[in-house]
C-alpha cells in the first residue's frame, strides 16, 4: 500500500512539473505578412504630387495592380502581379515574385523588400549614364504611416539616391521609396524627377486581400 501511494505521488508530481513547463513555453505568433501574395489580391492607387515647397496635391490619376495567377518558375512558386501605373509610369507590365525566407524576390532574382534584414545593404547600383549611385535599404521597421486606405504598421524599402561628379545642377541626396502595410502588401510609393525637384507618390485608396 505504501508503496502504491509513493508511485502516485511520484505520478502527481511529474505531471505538476509537465503542467508547469508547458504554461511557461512561449505561444508561436502568426508572422507578419507584408507583401501579401496571393491570386485574386488587387490594390488601387491615388496619385498625388509635391512640389518644391512640399505642398501635396492629389491627382486624377489611379494605379492598379493584382494577382493574377501562380506559375512555376525554376521549380519555385512565383505570383504574377500585373500593375498598370498610370501614376509612377505609363506601360502595364508583370512582375513575378515569391517571398524567400523574408526577402519579396522577382524572378530574376532582385531582392525588392525585405521584412527580416533591417541592416544590409540589399542592392546598389549606377543609373541614368552614371549620373547618380543608388544604394537600397529597409528602414521603418514597425513605423505606423497613414495613407487614405488608414494607419497601418508598416516597413520601407529606401533607395538612397546619391548624385555623382560633377553634379553640375547641385542636386541633393534624394530618396525613393515603397512602403509594405502589415495586412496589406504595397501601400505607397514615392519617386522623382531627376531633372527637377518635383515627386510623384502613389498612395493606397482601396484594396482587397486573402
Amino acid at each position: 500500500m505504501k508503496n502504491l501511494a509513493f508511485v502516485i505521488i511520484a505520478v502527481l508530481s511529474i505531471l505538476a512539473i509537465s503542467c508547469k513547463k508547458n504554461s511557461e513555453d512561449p505561444v508561436p505568433t502568426a508572422k507578419a505578412d507584408y507583401f501579401k501574395l496571393k491570386v485574386g489580391n488587387y490594390w488601387i492607387y491615388q496619385g498625388f504630387r509635391i512640389d518644391t515647397n512640399g505642398v501635396v496635391t492629389p491627382t486624377s490619376q489611379y494605379d492598379s495592380a493584382h494577382i493574377e495567377k501562380d506559375t512555376i518558375i525554376r521549380g519555385f512558386t512565383y505570383y504574377k502581379l500585373l500593375e498598370d501605373p498610370y501614376v509612377l509610369g505609363s506601360v502595364q507590365f508583370p512582375n513575378y515574385l515569391r517571398d524567400s525566407s523574408g526577402y519579396l524576390v522577382n524572378s530574376y532574382g532582385y531582392i525588392l523588400a525585405s521584412d527580416v534584414n533591417f541592416t544590409d545593404t540589399l542592392e546598389v547600383k549606377t543609373g541614368e549614364g552614371q549620373l547618380y549611385m543608388a544604394y537600397t535599404k529597409m528602414t521603418g521597421k514597425d513605423s505606423v504611416v497613414t495613407i487614405p486606405a488608414g494607419s497601418l504598421q508598416s516597413i520601407t524599402n529606401r533607395m538612397q539616391v546619391v548624385p555623382l561628379p560633377p553634379n553640375t545642377q547641385n542636386y541633393p541626396i534624394r530618396y525613393s521609396y515603397d512602403i509594405y502595410g502589415k495586412g496589406v502588401g504595397k501601400m505607397k510609393s514615392h519617386t522623382f524627377f531627376w531633372s527637377g525637384l518635383m515627386q510623384l507618390e502613389a498612395r493606397l485608396v482601396r484594396y482587397k486581400v486573402q
